[in-house]
């Protein structure tokens, strides 16, 4: 019997409401392989000594402090084991903010030995220094499967290619799907993110899933999340049979998969509320009936007395890559419908849709429902032009790639409730047609940490907000001839009106826009 999986692609006919604080960066040097190798290049916002400066950098700190315990295990006199939870980088911070996601694929790469199997399905793959890292693993004996979406062919992927061959019939490979592995033919993508890892170090069954694509874009411009687990064998053989069945390339789109989650907890069938992991695929035809996503909300109990007679507000918080389309549409009027029952709901977006927005920022009978974008162009006058890194990329310097949903209070009548929904699947109409996972976790220490990189996203500098869109702050240097008549470059913050619309930013369907557009 063939698997099935559900696919979750998202359109974009992207608004870009432009207005932000600035960050300038600063200069910054790699290691030879590209790789951080511990360092602390400086890529911080704004002047030196600046508040938003010094958040950043605290920030950055407060998450390696404590992440580096669990990371460290497998060196020195310690022996690897996935350190189990969520993992963020910072687009804003040092380099090694930047690379904190990638550090820990490698981590898991180098601790895989001799005849366990490594399986990553991505979108794109542009590092060389996690090529590396793969074709050092091959020549230990370290079995290597790679499925990646067909829209580019990088360096890295010809390095890898040339050890690994394409032939999916051998335990080696590494492939492009043709629009996408279980969809039909029109144009779609393998939009999911994962890997697995049969054993690394002392941790069997590693399964890590997020936002994040092995690419130098994810780290320099996007805010990107990975969960990584081991331990759950049952969950790990399904998600194995997956990537099995999305290498088989169909020209058609196949049903999706059941959702599944290893053993649930009834014995019978896979309850989000308390089975972890539990995970829906795509493609699938979705519509307001039968979305998981509205399936997922309704579930949501906004008010709850308890029994001492204190009333409680569920949270809800949204951290969106994309929202548009119809499907869109449908979504934000159901969530922002959860605002107007009474939820604690926020949510924030790295690019809207032009109808969309104003369906998220509608009155409700308690106000408007906070709204903030991580999207931020310092170039807006252009159209448009190459960020720093000299690659075309949205005209975009900033901007959230997660798709995250975070619950704390009353899910199926749990008014303790404490889960995240994560994974790759937009909040679009192309997000139920392509290669996609949408994941929940349980538990309390897992949802602070979402939340604690929600609320940092959330400040001002790293988001803004999403109502006032009629000026845009961007750079203007300033050019001063010094004493020895060296030139001087400054930076000063100019606002003026602009459109709320950037038209380099509608997605037109057909076009054709380079192997460096994320159709995400």
């Amino acid at each position: 019997m063939k698997k099935v999986l559900l696919t979750t692609v998202v359109s974009t006919v992207l608004v870009l409401s432009m207005a932000g604080q600035t960050t300038p960066a600063a200069g910054s040097t790699v290691a030879g392989d590209g790789s951080s190798s511990g360092a602390t290049f400086s890529t911080t916002p704004a002047a030196a000594g600046s508040s938003a400066a010094g958040r950043v950098e605290r920030h950055d700190k407060a998450q390696t402090k404590g992440t580096t315990p669990a990371a460290a295990k497998g060196k020195g006199g310690g022996r690897y084991h996935v350190p189990t939870g969520a993992y963020f980088n910072n687009p804003r911070g040092s380099w090694t903010a930047r690379m904190r996601i990638e550090r820990q694929v490698l981590h898991a790469i180098d601790a895989t030995k001799k005849g366990a199997v490594i399986r990553i399905a991505l979108y794109s793959f542009d590092r060389i220094p996690v090529a590396k890292r793969l074709i050092a693993a091959k020549k230990r004996g370290v079995h290597i499967q790679m499925l990646l979406n067909d829209h580019q062919d990088t360096r890295a992927m010809k390095m890898v290619r040339a050890y690994l061959g394409t032939n999916r019939n051998k335990r080696d490979f590494i492939y492009k799907c043709h629009s996408g592995c279980r969809t039909d033919g029109r144009k779609r993508f393998l939009h999911t993110k994962f890997y697995t890892f049969s054993k690394t170090g002392g941790s069997k069954w590693a399964l890590f899933y997020g936002s994040a694509n092995l690419t130098m874009n994810a780290m320099r411009h996007q805010w990107n999340d990975l969960y990584l687990m081991d331990g759950n064998e049952a969950l790990f053989d399904q998600y194995v049979a997956l990537f099995d069945d999305m290498k088989v390339d169909y020209e058609k789109q196949q049903p999706p998969f059941p959702d599944f989650c290893g053993i649930p907890a009834n014995g019978v069938a896979c309850d989000d509320a308390v089975d972890s992991g539990t995970t829906v695929t795509f493609p699938r035809y979705l519509g307001p009936g039968n979305d998981p996503i509205i399936k997922i909300l309704n579930r949501v109990q906004c008010l709850t007395t308890l029994p001492n007679g204190k009333q409680i507000r569920t949270k809800l918080s949204v951290n969106m890559h994309t929202i548009r389309g119809r499907r869109g549409n449908y979504l934000a009027d159901a969530y922002r419908r959860k605002f107007a029952q009474g939820c604690n709901a926020r949510f924030s977006f790295g690019l809207v849709g032009a109808h969309t927005k104003g369906h998220l920022a509608a009155k409700t009978s308690r106000g408007r429902m906070p709204l903030r974008s991580t999207g931020f162009d310092y170039h807006p006058n252009s159209d448009p032009v190459p960020n720093p890194d000299g690659k075309v990329d949205l005209s975009l310097d900033y901007y959230s790639h997660q798709k995250i949903l975070v619950i704390e209070g009353n899910y199926a009548g749990n008014p303790h409730a404490r889960l995240v929904f994560t994974g790759s699947s937009n909040w679009g109409a192309l997000g139920a047609v392509n290669d996609e996972i949408l994941v929940n976790v349980i538990g309390k220490k897992v949802t602070q940490q979402y939340l604690r990189q929600m609320n940092f996203e959330w400040r001002p500098g790293n988001s803004r907000n999403a109502y006032t869109t009629t000026y845009t702050h961007f750079r203007v240097p300033v050019v001063r001839m010094g004493p020895d008549g060296e030139k001087t470059v400054t930076y000063r913050t100019v606002t003026r009106k602009h459109v709320t619309i950037d038209p380099s930013l509608v997605y037109h369907p057909g076009a054709n826009y380079g192997p460096y557009w994320e159709d995400d």
